[in-house]
């Protein structure tokens, strides 16, 4: 396990091969969420464009709105 840190997150990251197949597996240290990632959705991330990387770590779409909630809320689109 590594943890990956800045002002703004603690994460631990580790590979679990428990699942069905081998998976990344990330953990919001501030609120215990974890998700797993496979290697098709890793490289989607790659991948992806600008734009919609941006959408993503913008805070103001879904991190900060229900923080209880979780990655469960899908918000990255028009409310």
């Amino acid at each position: 396990m590594e943890i990956v840190a800045n002002e703004f997150a603690t994460v631990s990251v580790s590979v679990d091969d428990r699942g069905n197949g081998t998976r990344l597996r990330l953990e919001d240290l501030r609120t215990g969420t974890v998700r797993h990632l496979d290697a098709l959705e890793l490289e989607s991330i790659v991948w992806a464009p600008e734009s919609w990387m941006r959408a993503l770590l913008d805070p103001s779409q879904h991190r900060w709105r229900d923080a209880e909630r979780g990655p469960d809320q899908e918000s990255l689109g028009e409310s």
